[in-house]
């Protein structure tokens, strides 16, 4: 069983904003994505074939979080494969009904591993769906003489019914004077020159922005959609769906007989940094996490690990984080191992492929480890150049 189709494939355009990561992997024809899926197709035959069905449906999944999920689990089967571990994915516990990720093994010790993906919020969720579907409507529209700034001040709680919005934008375009636009703009008056039209309907308020072609570029189609984003500054918060995973995880098999390590994939809007996973597992404080384990009670925040009261969750002593890893920058991100600084705690001996992270000071720091195309077995320069 295959987890892309296979037939010849002829479509080489971009992704489209409502398009999941399974559906434009299994269509795209350019050469980029075709190396994507024979890496993934080669992973997938090396996972256990009682399993591989089910991991394989999963992946076709169209739905991004289900596919990242998936991935994230055959990354770490065949990174754990390569560095020459056993692997049992699954497995029975005692005391729980529940079953693990995989069984982790080889002559120096066991470990279970639960991979997991830092989700947003379903609402947060749901609002941008609802958004893409707005934008690929608006992708499908193309340029004539001008392309917009497409920017949105609030997301309705009810998809937009799009084609007052299509009508308005494209009268409101034909309206405008290229010319007129273009010769405001290089008197000095700079963007704020730029007409821009608001567009309110049942909760949204969207804003655009028409700028203006060269003449030459006239009625060449493209795009009409140039730039996109919130129409103000907003809010990062990283740290809560990390926070969420892990500390889902860290008690749902009971008590074990082997160490928990969670593996955790933080593929965020905004690039999560290792400063906001310290923050997760060690507490918030202006110490290092060793210094401030010294005096907890002044912890002004506590974290998965460290708390005002002390440690905890020494049974899971180990965190892995991958940020912002898709299948196609599998030599780019260097996945990176956490550890508890409990007293007592017992640690996992892992592969040389994860850099340790030492909290030894105020700021994390990681240590080198071997490129990670190495492992992989892949060039240094795989998939170089622009993909997109």
């Amino acid at each position: 069983m295959l987890i892309f189709d296979d037939f010849v494939r002829i479509d080489h355009s971009p992704s489209k904003p409502n398009e999941t990561t399974y559906s434009f992997l299994n269509r795209s024809a350019r050469p980029h994505f075709a190396e994507v899926r024979r890496l993934l197709e080669e992973w997938a035959v090396q996972y256990p074939y009682s399993d591989r069905n089910s991991l394989i449906k999963s992946m076709q999944s169209r739905d991004n979080h289900a596919f990242e999920s998936t991935f994230w689990e055959l990354y770490l089967h065949e990174a754990y494969r390569r560095a020459n571990y056993h692997i049992t994915v699954h497995p029975t516990t005692t005391g729980s009904s529940k079953h693990p990720d995989f069984l982790i093994e080889n002559d120096e010790g066991r470990f279970y591993v639960e991979a997991v993906r830092a989700n947003i919020d379903s609402r947060t969720l749901a609002e941008s769906r609802r958004l893409n579907d707005v934008h690929a409507v608006l992708e499908s529209l193309a340029a004539d003489k001008f392309i917009v700034r497409f920017a949105y001040d609030a997301i309705g709680s009810r998809p937009l019914a799009t084609t007052k919005l299509r009508t308005q934008l494209t009268e409101w375009l034909a309206s405008l004077d290229p010319q007129e636009v273009s010769d405001a703009y290089a008197a000095g008056i700079g963007r704020h020159s730029l007409p821009t039209k608001s567009f309110e309907s049942d909760g949204w308020r969207l804003e655009f922005t028409a700028i203006p072609l060269r003449p030459d570029a006239f009625g060449r189609g493209g795009r009409l959609v140039g730039m996109y984003g919130a129409a103000r500054a907003v809010g990062v918060d990283n740290v809560t769906p990390l926070t969420r995973a892990v500390d889902e995880k860290a008690n749902r098999y009971g008590k074990l007989d082997a160490p928990l390590v969670i593996a955790v994939m933080a593929n965020t809007e905004y690039p999560t940094r290792d400063y906001e996973i310290q923050k997760v597992l060690y507490g918030l404080s202006a110490l290092s996490p060793r210094l401030a384990s010294e005096n907890p009670s002044d912890l002004y925040q506590d974290g998965h690990w460290l708390t005002r009261k002390g440690w905890r969750r020494g049974h899971a002593p180990q965190v892995i984080t991958a940020c912002n890893l898709k299948p196609w920058l599998v030599t780019s991100v260097q996945p990176k191992v956490w550890g508890t600084l409990e007293p007592g705690a017992t640690f996992p001996i892992q592969p040389s492929w994860l850099a340790a992270v030492s909290v030894d000071t105020p700021d994390p720091t990681t240590s080198l480890a071997p490129p990670i195309n190495e492992l992989f077995g892949l060039p240094d320069d795989w998939l170089s150049g622009d993909a997109f």
